[in-house]
């Protein structure tokens, strides 16, 4: 009887160690269900970095943007550089002028000077709202395909992912970018 006894209190002791090891040692935090409507929830995302590297419309208006930018930038360095070439020519002759004539000369490559960083501004001013317009415009044709596109599919949420972005993770199964861009470029044909 004692042996029962004995043995049954090291089986006890055997079954609360273990218990205790069990719930003491586990440290994952307990999982909090999802209400049903959150987990029948439609998530899908777009690769936002893919989705502009593969529209055809927003690459073609980028290059003409930067051809655009590019041609300012070499008009406005011909145009300094023939001030920069008049400012030269003003000091070689400076110490043959009058000082009348010296201060009349000074007075107009000032006047130059400040038109030409006057039109840059203007010209870098009107290429930031014409940008500015066009993503704008981008923007504007993608949530309207956007919405086509998910009236036959029928998403809760489409997510924009970029790398770096609020979104650290995504599931590759979810990603629709693909589909969305060959959509996009379909439309532009």
């Amino acid at each position: 009887m004692k042996q029962i006894s004995l043995a049954l209190n090291l089986v006890l002791l055997i079954a609360v160690a273990f218990l205790y090891v069990k719930v003491y040692s586990e440290n994952e935090e307990p999982v909090i269900p999802v209400s049903r409507n959150a987990a029948a929830a439609r998530l899908v995302y777009v690769n936002s970095d893919s989705l502009m590297d593969n529209y055809r419309l927003f690459t073609d208006l980028k290059n003409r943007m930067e051809k655009k930018s590019d041609s300012l930038d070499a008009v406005l360095n011909a145009r300094g550089q023939a001030l920069e070439k008049e400012v030269m020519d003003y000091q070689e002759k400076a110490a043959s002028m009058s000082s009348g004539e010296r201060q009349l000369r000074e007075e107009a490559l000032m006047r130059k000077q400040q038109a030409l960083l006057d039109q840059r501004e203007s010209l870098l001013e009107a290429m930031k709202n014409e940008e500015a317009a066009l993503t704008d415009s981008i923007f504007n044709d993608l949530q309207a395909f956007l919405k086509k596109f998910n009236a036959r599919r029928g998403y809760d949420y489409i997510l924009g992912y970029t790398r770096g972005g609020g979104i650290m993770l995504a599931n590759d199964s979810l990603d629709i970018t693909r589909q969305v861009v060959e959509g996009l470029n379909k439309e532009e044909e």
